[in-house]
């Protein structure tokens, strides 16, 4: 059962829709995303004070580079931030980052990658592809890549399209509630919604035409549960039983049954990046996954 504080705090997201009406579509879906790029988040103050935090540029989008400042790097992670493919990285991801390098001393890059409806998935992956060629010229050091929701998606049809081009491979993937197949059309979704405190199914299809754009909804390159998952490296992957997006999970567990799969009854989209007790473990769990492939 999920603890008392991550069951308030769904209950709260749910009375006050707050996060809700943000993947709800409707006539304000395309007035919040715009709104989104005017208040975009980045690392505060506090956080630039008491790590590391770099930015650069590439190809025209921020980079942001979070490294602990007192301690040395027990791992490098390459990390695609959630948001529906529409919204920008919010204040929760960094604090995730932030912590995971403060607490087991991770290093994270963290891209941000054109979004729709200014860019199609077209657009997304080429440009991701082309950050993670140079990401990773031959000789580079091991690093693990990951992501949340969409971000894990990117991530799984970005090592793909890596595994394709003979490319150097990360040591592992870190697969957070990830929006494998885009088309939200599982029939376990809709008994699913109405627990889901943070996701609608007419809002992720709103998002997800806003991305595929011309692309069919079976393309890997925005649903990579269709994609050729073999040769790839070592993963871990949490879910929720509150998120609609548990069935994607549960799919690739069933194709992939080596994959080290931690699903939590009760639990909200993306928990495992949150500030709950359950999701300082899980971010104990990844740590723990990224010094083993690193050593590996």
């Amino acid at each position: 059962m999920p603890s008392l504080t991550a069951r308030l705090i769904a209950s709260l997201f749910r009375m006050t829709g707050s996060l809700r009406k943000r993947y709800s579509d409707g006539p304000d879906f395309l007035k919040l995303i715009a709104q989104s790029r005017v208040e975009q988040q980045f690392p505060d103050a506090r956080m630039r004070r008491r790590l590391d935090v770099r930015e650069s540029a590439y190809e025209g989008r921020k980079v942001i580079r979070i490294a602990p400042r007192d301690r040395p790097a027990a791992g490098h992670m390459l990390y695609w931030h959630g948001g529906g493919y529409v919204y920008p990285a919010v204040d929760i991801h960094w604090r995730f980052l932030a912590h995971m390098a403060e607490k087991h001393g991770i290093v994270t890059t963290a891209p941000l990658y054109p979004l729709a409806p200014e860019a199609s998935a077209d657009a997304a992956v080429d440009w991701a592809m082309k950050f993670y060629r140079d990401f990773t010229p031959d000789g580079a050091g091991p690093f693990v890549m990951g992501g949340d929701s969409a971000g894990g998606g990117l991530c799984a049809a970005v090592v793909q399209a890596a595994r394709d081009e003979g490319r150097m491979l990360p040591k592992g993937l870190i697969l957070v509630c990830p929006w494998l197949d885009i088309s939200v059309s599982h029939p376990d979704q809709p008994a699913i919604e109405p627990r889901d405190c943070v996701l609608t199914i007419d809002g992720t299809h709103a998002a997800a035409k806003l991305y595929a754009r011309y692309l069919p909804l079976s393309d890997p390159k925005v649903s990579p549960l269709f994609g050729n998952w073999e040769g790839l490296p070592p993963m871990l992957m949490f879910g929720g039983g509150d998120d609609i997006l548990v069935p994607d999970a549960r799919a690739l567990k069933a194709k992939l049954p080596s994959i080290d799969y931690q699903e939590e009854a009760g639990m909200m989209h993306d928990w495992p990046i949150f500030f709950l007790r359950e999701s300082r473990m899980a971010q104990a769990q990844m740590a723990e996954f990224i010094g083993k492939s690193m050593r590996g």
